[in-house]
This record gives C-alpha cells, sequence and structure tokens, in this order.
C-alpha cells in the first residue's frame, strides 16, 4: 500500500472547483489496495454528477457502504440501478429501519431510507448485512453496533423511532457504521454521520485494533447542536488522538468546525463537496 485516495463526493458544502454541486447529505469515494469502495450516496444524484466533474467513473466501484438509514446517505442509492450493472450494497440490518425526526409540534417527520429493500433488489442491487466489525475489502473494515462508553455523547434527542408497541422512543442508530483503512502507518477513518458518538466509535476501533495510530480521520461527527460540554470533551479526545489530519463533513456544524479547526491548526480541513485528500505512508496527507 502506497496511498489512500478519497473523493468527497457529496457534502452540504462544495468546495471552490467549477461544476461542484452541494446537498445535505454525505458521500465519498475511496481507493486503495486496488479497490473503490462508495460509502453513501447522498440524497440525490449529486454524488454522480460530481464524480464526473472529478473523473470518476462510479462504474468501476466494486462495493458500496451506507453507513445508516437516512435519506440524506441513501437517498441516492436508487442511481446506482441506472448504470447499467448490479452493485452489492453492504450496511447494517437496520438502514430499513423507520427512522423519524420529532418536530418542534411533536409531529414526526420520516427521515428513513426512500426506498425498500424489496424495491432495490428487484432493480438489481445485491444487500450484505453486516454488524459490529467485518473486512469488506483487503486492510478495509465496517464497523457498527459501537458501544456507548462515553458519559457525554448523548445523541440527539429529536431523532427517534418507534418501538414495538408503537411508542417513540429515543432512535438507537445501532445500523450507525463508519470504515477505517488499516496501513503500515496507522488507521485512516473515515465516518458518515457518528449518531454513535465520534469518541466512542474512535474508541471501539481502537479496543479492536490495539494501540496504533491514527493517521486521519473524515467525515461527519454529528457536533451541530451538541452542548457545550459535549463539544469541548470531543474536541479534547480528538486532541490526544493527535491524527496526522481531520477533514470534517455533513452534521459537523459550521460553529463546532471553527472550534476544531481552532484547536487543532493546520491539520484541520474542511472536507467539502470536490475535495480530495491522499495519504501517502511517508507521512503525508494532501487536500486539495
Amino acid at each position: 500500500m502506497d496511498k489512500i485516495t478519497l473523493s468527497i463526493l457529496c457534502d452540504n458544502v462544495a468546495a471552490m472547483k467549477e461544476g461542484i454541486r452541494a446537498e445535505h447529505g454525505f458521500s465519498t469515494l475511496i481507493e486503495v489496495n486496488g479497490s473503490a469502495i462508495l460509502f453513501d450516496t447522498g440524497q440525490s444524484d449529486v454524488f454522480l454528477h460530481n464524480a464526473n466533474v472529478l473523473g470518476k467513473d462510479l462504474r468501476n466501484i466494486d462495493k458500496v457502504v451506507l453507513s445508516h438509514g437516512h435519506y440524506d446517505h441513501t437517498g441516492g442509492v436508487q442511481k446506482l440501478t441506472q448504470m447499467g450493472r448490479p452493485f452489492k450494497v453492504i450496511g447494517h440490518r437496520d438502514i430499513f429501519a423507520k427512522h423519524y425526526k420529532k418536530q418542534g409540534d411533536g409531529t414526526l417527520k420520516f427521515i428513513g431510507c426512500p426506498y425498500t429493500q424489496d424495491y432495490l433488489e428487484s432493480r438489481g442491487i445485491e444487500f450484505e448485512f453486516a454488524s459490529e466489525s467485518v473486512e469488506i475489502a483487503k486492510d478495509v473494515f465496517f464497523i457498527s453496533e459501537v458501544p456507548k462508553t462515553t458519559d457525554f455523547e448523548t445523541g440527539d434527542p429529536s431523532l427517534v423511532v418507534k418501538d414495538g408497541e408503537g411508542r417513540v422512543v429515543p432512535d438507537p442508530f445501532m445500523d450507525d457504521a463508519s470504515l477505517y483503512v488499516k496501513t503500515p502507518r496507522g488507521l485512516v477513518v473515515v465516518l458518515g454521520c457518528s449518531h454513535r458518538g465520534v469518541v466512542n466509535i474512535l474508541r471501539q476501533i481502537l479496543t479492536l485494533e490495539g494501540n496504533v495510530p491514527i493517521l486521519t480521520i473524515i467525515g461527519g461527527t454529528h457536533l451541530a447542536r451538541v452542548s457545550s460540554e459535549q463539544l469541548e470533551k470531543t474536541i479534547a479526545a480528538l486532541e490526544e488522538l493527535n491524527p496526522w489530519a481531520i477533514g470534517v463533513s455533513h452534521c459537523t456544524g459550521l460553529e463546532a468546525a471553527d472550534k476544531i479547526h481552532q484547536r487543532l491548526g493546520k491539520r484541520f480541513f474542511r472536507a467539502a463537496a470536490g475535495t480530495t485528500i491522499t495519504i501517502d505512508m511517508e507521512g503525508g496527507v494532501s487536500v486539495r
């Protein structure tokens, strides 16, 4: 392994590159060890448009991974069915759970995957469900069902599901999944939305892999509406992990991103749509 390349295909913010579009959502293309893995699909065809702008042919991807069942990460998956070939999609079984957001007036807004499993399978998509940690390609690992071990990552109370008796309860987000790549120098972690808590996720990865460096963290950290205490403790934990670089996206929030930038300095960058990140094993992270 000489390098890892990540291309951000969808984010709330677009990089200053001609033709790149933004939308509320996330998608990234990971190229490593000869494999191309699409992680999330945003909510529309924006990820396909931006891939074309960046010169990435998604007909050549080996696998698709969905980080969880929200529409802004799964909505574009149907567009893959228009590309003339079958795709295998990896995710937790609960990506098709009925996820809701509780509105200010108490009503529930459905925010789950806009397509059923049966419909997508009828269009040629094959699903492979995984839980906990599993290697999905050489040195690339899927992780979900992350234990909640911190006392400060409390989750978003507005995000709910209905239990078996129809009662509205906090969404446990057992489907919340991340990817990480093992390299000779350490780990590269790619986050979807971090609904189980970004620190919980990073600590669980280190529990599985041992005391190895985390080189780069990229993706959504879900810090947009957390308490100042949670934000402070999260940033302190990130500082302690001491990554080469951290690129935040999507649900991180502008204020939280600014505070992470203040504390991590030049190691911080915004992983906006159209950004390409190259991580080489000599210790360099290039962002363009």
